[in-house]
C-alpha cells in the first residue's frame, strides 16, 4: 500500500470560472482548484473544489478491460455536496450516458453514442423528446465560423493609438446570451491587462457582427440563459 501511494504523482492547477487553468492570478480569476491524481497503471483521479473546499466535479479514468476502452466515470455536485449528475464515458469514442438528478430522483438524462445524435430524456422515460445532431445542452453559434472570420478580416480596425504606442494584446470578450440565443450584453474579462484602444475596437466589431446562437437546454428540457467566451488578437508585424 505505502510502495502504491508513493508511485502515484500527483498535480494540483488553479482555474478560473470557466474551468481554464489561470495563467494571471492578479486580478482575482481564481475560482477553483484541481486536484490530479495518476496512478503507476495509468489510471487517475481528478477532484475540482471551489476556493470554500467543496467538492464541484471528480473524474475517475480508469482502462476497461472487460469492454475494452478506456473509460471515465464523472460525478457532479452542488454547494450542498449532493451529487446533481453522474456520467460514464466511452472516452476513446465520446459515447456517454450522462443523468441528472434533484434530491436523489432522475430529473432527465442526455445519452451520445458515436456516430449517432444526441438524445435528451426527462425522467426515466424511454422515448426522448429532443434529438440532435449538436448536443443540445451546449451553446450552438448560428453561424459558420468562415462566415465570422472573413468579418472580422474585412472590419477590425487596428486603432492608430494602439498601433503609435506597439500596444499588443488578445482582447477576451465574455458575451451573455438569452433564452433566444440573442446577445444581450458584451464585456472584457481582462480588461486590466489592456490598453483600452483595444478592448473597445473588440467590442465595437462583435457587436457589428451581431452572432446569434441557439441557446443551451437546462436539466428539464427548458432554454437556458449562458454566456460564451470570444478572443479578439491584436498584433503588430
Amino acid at each position: 500500500m505505502t510502495q502504491s501511494l508513493i508511485a502515484q504523482e500527483r498535480v494540483i492547477i488553479k482555474l478560473d470560472g470557466g474551468m481554464t487553468p489561470v495563467l494571471n492570478e492578479n486580478f482575482g480569476t481564481h475560482k477553483y482548484n484541481q486536484i490530479i491524481t495518476t496512478g503507476t497503471d495509468s489510471s487517475s483521479i481528478s477532484k475540482i473544489y471551489d476556493l470554500k473546499n467543496r467538492l464541484f466535479s471528480q473524474t475517475k479514468e480508469k482502462y476497461n478491460e472487460e469492454l475494452g476502452y478506456n473509460e471515465a466515470i464523472i460525478s457532479k455536485y452542488d454547494t450542498l455536496q449532493n451529487l446533481i449528475s453522474s456520467e460514464i464515458k466511452n472516452v476513446d469514442n465520446g459515447s456517454f450516458v450522462r443523468v441528472f438528478l434533484d434530491e436523489e430522483k432522475v430529473v432527465s438524462r442526455l445519452e451520445y453514442f458515436s456516430g449517432q445524435v444526441y438524445k435528451f430524456y426527462l425522467g426515466e422515460s424511454e422515448t426522448p423528446t429532443i434529438e440532435s445532431e449538436k448536443n443540445p445542452m451546449v451553446l450552438q453559434a448560428n453561424y459558420e465560423m468562415s462566415e465570422y472570420n472573413r468579418f472580422l478580416a474585412q472590419n477590425l480596425k487596428y486603432p492608430q493609438q494602439a498601433r503609435e504606442r506597439k500596444e499588443m494584446g488578445t482582447v477576451l470578450l465574455k458575451l451573455d446570451i438569452n433564452e433566444a440565443g440573442e446577445v444581450s450584453e458584451i464585456s472584457c474579462l481582462n480588461k486590466n491587462e489592456l490598453y483600452k484602444p483595444l478592448i473597445n475596437e473588440a467590442i465595437r466589431v462583435v457587436k457589428a457582427f451581431n452572432p446569434s446562437f441557439i441557446a443551451p437546454i437546462d436539466i428539464y428540457g427548458n432554454k437556458t440563459s449562458t454566456m460564451a467566451r470570444v478572443p479578439i488578437r491584436f498584433k503588430l508585424s
